[in-house]
């Protein structure tokens, strides 16, 4: 593979970047994952082995089944509100929610009061979706973006959502912060380059002021918009949120945009259009903007000590009593690979969101007030 074969989408980006100039790293992502014709998410299965990646809910069944438990719990904790809501953002093949539905049918007392949404904007996923969802007998609907959800009692889970959202990039050159954009190098080809200088302070925090040139800082605008839509949910009935996804506790220096194709780590530039392009959450700015809409935030959470407190350890250890030899390794591997602190188990993190006026989620026992600034088909489903 050359350093940067030519798609369609980066024929087009490449003309609009010669007449009008260079663009944002975020305007560059946005299009890369969400152009209406060329985008990656608009079209093909980007996730599983024959895909570019593999998320936990594909890794095994039990991590929907968590998920599932934390439903019920959160339910519980929320004064078990009738009808209830679950919705997920990014719902990839639906093997998430297949999980956690079944989970929910056996240990949720009002199950037929629950109604599924699913804010999903490829057509290709939201018909894979539908077939996964297609045995439970409980209302569906899909949606395009959260602000089409209505209002009722709601719970939102969203794995590896936020880590696809575009950001924006800014570098340090001696004393002032720029926008670090795409534009074209002397052959054509893409590259990153310096753009306008920022006004100090304004989207930069000042304690990076004195950082030395070169340095880069990322921030995710779109995190707002999702924020609000979350808020908007929560101020007309009990709401809580559940975000897993890799990230940090922030603000930071450095960058963490990355593209992947067909399980390979490689150049963002790299087949606009056809491969993955996300970046680490910062899940402080996750929180300050939740507190700042009157929300309780929870966590983040190591992914590994949020699995283990919900029981994924017991849960293996059901399923490996009528497992095969073979199944039972795999549940064990599988097992250490959402877990192991040296695999997802702290990449990984979870964080919880909450209207105010109930007892905390399980198993997040204490608020935390942040500062501003595919193995799952050899699964036995007991």
């Amino acid at each position: 593979m050359s350093s940067q074969e030519e798609t369609a989408l980066s024929q087009q980006l490449k003309s609009y970047i010669s007449q009008n100039g260079p663009i944002s790293t975020r305007a560059f992502m946005e299009a890369c994952l969400y152009d209406p014709e060329h985008g990656y998410y608009r079209a093909g299965n980007p996730i599983g082995a024959e895909g570019d990646f593999i998320t936990a809910p594909e890794i095994s069944q039990m991590f929907g089944e968590m998920i599932g438990i934390w439903c019920l719990l959160t339910w519980q904790s929320m004064r078990q509100p009738i009808p209830l809501q679950i919705v997920e953002l990014g719902p990839g093949r639906g093997t998430l929610m297949a999980d956690l539905l079944r989970a929910l049918q056996k240990l949720h007392p009002n199950f037929e009061t629950i109604s599924v949404h699913m804010v999903e904007r490829s057509v290709s996923l939201k018909a894979r979706q539908m077939a996964a969802l297609e045995g439970f007998d409980c209302p569906k609907h899909w949606h395009d973006n959260l602000a089409e959800v209505p209002t009722s009692p709601t719970l939102i889970i969203a794995n590896e959502f936020l880590d696809c959202l575009p950001v924006r990039q800014f570098v340090k050159k001696a004393e002032a912060w720029h926008e670090r954009v795409v534009s074209l190098d002397d052959e054509g080809a893409f590259c990153f380059a310096v753009g306008k200088e920022v006004p100090k302070g304004m989207v930069v925090p000042a304690r990076f002021d004195t950082a030395p040139p070169g340095s880069i800082f990322e921030f995710c605008p779109d995190f707002e918009a999702v924020m609000n839509d979350v808020q908007r949910l929560a101020s007309k009935a009990p709401m809580a949120a559940l975000f897993i996804d890799y990230g940090y506790e922030g603000p930071s220096l450095g960058e963490t945009l990355q593209a992947v194709h067909k399980h390979n780590m490689v150049s963002p530039f790299v087949l606009p259009g056809q491969i993955d392009l996300t970046a680490h959450v910062d899940f402080t700015a996750i929180g300050a903007l939740a507190v700042a809409r009157g929300l309780r935030a929870y966590g983040p959470r190591d992914q590994g000590a949020f699995l283990s407190q919900l029981g994924i350890g017991t849960r293996a250890e059901a399923l490996v009593q009528t497992a095969t030899e073979q199944q039972a390794d795999k549940l064990v591997s599988d097992v250490v690979r959402l877990v192991a602190p040296e695999q997802m188990g702290s990449l990984f993190k979870a964080m919880c969101l909450s209207s105010p006026g109930f007892t905390p989620p399980p198993p997040f026992d204490q608020i935390v007030e942040p500062q501003n600034g595919s193995g799952n088909d050899q699964q036995p489903k007991q």
